[in-house]
């Protein structure tokens, strides 16, 4: 038993001892082997560096064959260039002696052109003492006109009073009528557009006129009809409205002889005429192209006017005008008007229009009646701004 250990321990370090010396030559073979493997990348390592110089080398020298190429072609395009150039500065040179030519050529017309330029300096410096005695002679036109002017103007300023005096006295009117509005614009100094009124009794009698034209034309028209009104109502006591126009209309037609034979007058004017009589709380109305405005509780009713003018050419047979007749009751507002108000343009030339007209009277119910002739003569300046007015203005208001 001991022999077998013993055997088997010795089986064991020679095993040991063979497995050592083995181990040795492995590594001994390893470290062979790596110095072989060195060698052999380092001598690859080498090649390869040998290799990419020359690679490195042949492209240096393709590069430099590559500019060498580029830098000729450049030579090449700089001498054709230079060529170019040459035949350019050539061609400039021409140019410009032939501006030098044409300079010279302009040059001479100068000289001439001055020539005939003096020419006429020499005869428009002959004719300024005309001139000058033309202008003088000008400005004392020009003073005759303005002196002339100035006394038109005074004139019409004057028959602006007399046209004023014969208008109705608004103490007269508020007697009768206290609650009453006139908004009055002449668009000139004197007005073809007038109020008239007359007391006969308990009855009063209102009109609104509105004449042909404006300005002095119209203002004698005005005048006209201010006097055969006075002649109807007052010396004749033809009161009733519609009777007052039909005798209207014959008086106009035969002072401006209408109804002669070749006349061709068609002057006249439109109307609205109210007979009003606040004890009996009665209206009549009557009106020749102008219509009347009624508003109770705050509705506007418009009476239509007969659609024919006072004057004019119109056969009398075919002038009949209708009477209209209204009771009244407290609070009641009337209005009659001429068509300036309506007609107004603005600086956007847009017309204010009758429409436009009717909303701002229902608009102003609640103001007294002063006050509505303040209001409507403020609107109607703003409304206009800059523009100029288009005719006579004429709005007369009553309230019951």
């Amino acid at each position: 038993m001991a022999f077998i250990f013993i055997f088997f321990s010795i089986s064991l370090i020679v095993s040991f001892v063979y497995l050592h010396k083995q181990k040795k030559r492995i590594e001994i073979l390893q470290q062979q082997h790596a110095t072989e493997y060195n060698y052999v990348s380092l001598k690859t390592i080498e090649e390869e560096r040998i290799k990419t110089e020359h690679e490195k080398r042949i492209a240096d020298i393709e590069n430099d064959k590559i500019n060498l190429a580029l830098e000729k072609e450049k030579l090449a395009e700089k001498n054709k260039r230079m060529w170019a150039m040459n035949e350019t500065v050539y061609k400039e040179k021409k140019k410009v002696d032939e501006e030098i030519e044409k300079l010279n050529d302009e040059k001479a017309k100068l000289e001439q052109a001055k020539n005939k330029l003096d020419e006429k300096v020499k005869k428009l410096w002959a004719t300024s003492t005309a001139v000058h005695k033309e202008k003088e002679r000008i400005n004392i036109l020009k003073q005759e006109i303005e002196r002339k002017h100035q006394e038109i103007v005074d004139s019409v300023t004057y028959a602006q009073r007399i046209q004023e005096a014969i208008l109705p006295a608004r103490a007269e009117i508020n007697q009768a009528i206290p609650n009453n509005a006139f908004m009055f614009k002449p668009r000139d100094i004197v007005s073809g557009d007038f109020y008239w009124f007359s007391q006969k009794g308990d009855e009063s009698i209102l009109a609104c006129v509105d004449c042909t034209g404006h300005g002095v034309p119209g203002a004698f028209m005005s005048m006209i009809g201010n006097t055969l009104l006075n002649q109807i109502v007052n010396e004749r006591d033809i009161i009733q409205p519609n009777l007052i126009l039909n005798e209207l209309n014959k008086e106009i037609t035969s002072a401006l002889k209408q109804d002669a034979a070749g006349s061709d007058s068609r002057d006249g004017m439109d109307i609205s005429i109210l007979k009003i009589n606040l004890i009996k709380n009665e209206l009549q109305y009557a009106g020749a192209n102008r219509p009347l405005y009624y508003i109770r509780n705050n509705e506007l009713i418009e009476t239509k006017a007969n659609k024919v003018a006072i004057g004019g050419r119109m056969p009398e047979e075919e002038k009949n005008f209708s009477l209209h007749t209204f009771d009244l009751q407290k609070g009641d507002t009337i209005y009659l008007s001429t068509d300036g108000y309506a007609d107004q343009f603005n600086s956007s030339d847009k017309k204010l229009m009758t429409k436009r007209f009717k909303e701002i009277l229902l608009s102003i119910q609640h103001l007294t009646m002063l006050e509505q002739e303040q209001y409507l003569a403020q609107f109607i300046d703003e409304w206009r701004g800059v523009t100029e007015q288009t005719d006579d203005i004429l709005v007369v208001g009553v309230r019951v």
